[in-house]
């Protein structure tokens, strides 16, 4: 920053002293030119006489040339030290005094252009009504002063339009300086707001995508660990009757875990970088049928069909339907029990995809194990189906999941087709 605006910035800091620098200092060069007067039609001053015939003894006008004179200039321009912190009390202080001056005839001085200042002070700092009134009391003044000090001339009207021009010019420029000042207080507080609402709106944007990545961590390692589990619980009762059986388990555990890791790596290359850089592609709709062919491979017996015809769907969408799909077959894993079998469906209706993943496990069991109040503390299931439900959502589907009549235990969503492509 140069030294100019700091300079600057300073003095818009410190308002009062820079005004109580400005009046004393308007003051001082006023006492050293021995308060200069303007009209003094009665013949108050000792320096111009003013009246042909003057009505004032010479010793009370020599007196009041040396004392009355510095204290008058004084009331009439250190009270503008107040002008922007109290304005109205600096106006009302300058208004007594040129109230006294018009009383008794006192003349006017060079510092009377405090009136002017005062006016222009209230106006532009005081409040509406202090405004207003300055403005009359200036108005009243100069038809005062004018018929008070000019009344024996023939310019009477001239002066005192003159007065009441400047009493105008002073008070306009006081306004316009207020509006200025509540535009720039508008701007600043508008981007204040702005300010604000960005932070909120990258609060939100963050607190989004946590739970988009808790959702993905969930299905990743939720759905690796549970086919990891049970394979390596299968490889080891496997490994004393069936060693062929048992590598088979060990090397799904491998497939596992190295998809496992890639998924992993593809979500954090995600968040490492902010452009379009060169990713893996996520897996959609298409990819369903290899997912129900890992989980057959480990055992749980698995029945896939698709009805309909494909249609195109967002990257989002796709990703939701397989998430879904896969967290549903996770569950089966962790909560549905031994000898049990899967029916997944993807059906392409009019209204939207279709998803059903329907076990016939042990139902209700595996609806509370799943509720998060099952460990009683409100953190039981995680993101389960509360993550599958805020997917379908997210593109504007629904979900439903609970236990089956009989027995089992039914997860179906529906995510709707990109409107424009709607038919």
């Amino acid at each position: 920053m140069r030294r100019r605006d700091r300079m600057y910035l300073w003095l818009r800091g410190h308002p009062v002293l820079v005004d109580a620098l400005v009046a004393v200092g308007i003051y001082a060069v006023l006492v050293v030119f021995g308060s200069p007067v303007l009209v003094d039609p009665y013949g108050w001053s000792s320096f111009l006489g003013g009246a042909a015939e003057p009505s004032v003894p010479d010793g009370l006008r020599l007196a009041f040339t040396k004392f009355g004179a510095p204290v008058i200039s004084a009331c009439l321009v250190l009270p503008l030290a107040l002008r922007r912190l109290r304005p109205e009390w600096c106006a009302g202080v300058i208004a007594a005094v040129s109230l006294l001056q018009w009383a008794f005839g006192l003349p006017i001085y060079l510092s009377q252009i405090g009136v002017l200042v005062a006016l222009h002070g209230v106006a532009a700092y005081g409040p509406r009504w202090a405004s207003r009134a300055a403005l009359a009391l200036g108005l009243l003044g100069a038809g005062l002063a004018a018929t008070r000090y000019f009344e024996a001339t023939e310019n009477m009207v001239v002066v005192g339009g003159y007065i009441v021009a400047l009493v105008l010019a002073a008070w306009a420029l006081g306004d316009l300086q207020r509006v200025r000042r509540q535009q720039m207080e508008g701007l600043r507080e508008r981007a204040r707001r702005l300010e604000v609402e960005r932070e909120q709106e990258s609060r939100l944007a963050a607190a989004d995508e946590r739970a988009r990545i808790a959702r993905e961590l969930h299905d990743v390692v939720a759905h690796s660990l549970s086919v990891v589990i049970a394979q390596a619980d299968g490889g080891r009762y496997a490994a004393e009757h069936d060693p062929q059986a048992a590598v088979e388990a060990c090397e799904t555990v491998s497939e596992t875990g190295r998809g496992a890791l890639t998924e992993m790596r593809r979500l954090l290359g995600v968040l490492r970088t902010d452009d379009g850089a060169s990713r893996a592609p996520t897996p959609g709709v298409a990819d369903i049928d290899d997912l129900v062919a890992s989980v057959r491979n480990n055992g749980l017996e698995v029945e896939f069909s698709t009805t309909g015809t494909p249609e195109s769907l967002s990257s989002g969408v796709e990703l939701a339907a397989y998430r879904i799909v896969q967290e549903a077959l996770t569950n089966v894993l962790k909560h549905a029990g031994p000898e049990v079998s899967v029916d997944v469906r993807v059906d392409w209706t009019p209204e939207g995809l279709m998803v059903a993943v329907v076990d016939d496990g042990r139902g209700a069991a595996a609806d509370a194990a799943l509720r998060p109040e099952a460990d009683g503390s409100g953190h039981g299931a995680g993101h389960g189906i509360t993550g599958m439900s805020e997917r379908a959502t997210l593109y504007g589907g629904w979900l439903q999941a609970g236990p089956v009549p009989g027995g089992g235990f039914a997860v179906r969503a529906r995510l709707p087709y990109p409107s424009a492509e709607k038919k």
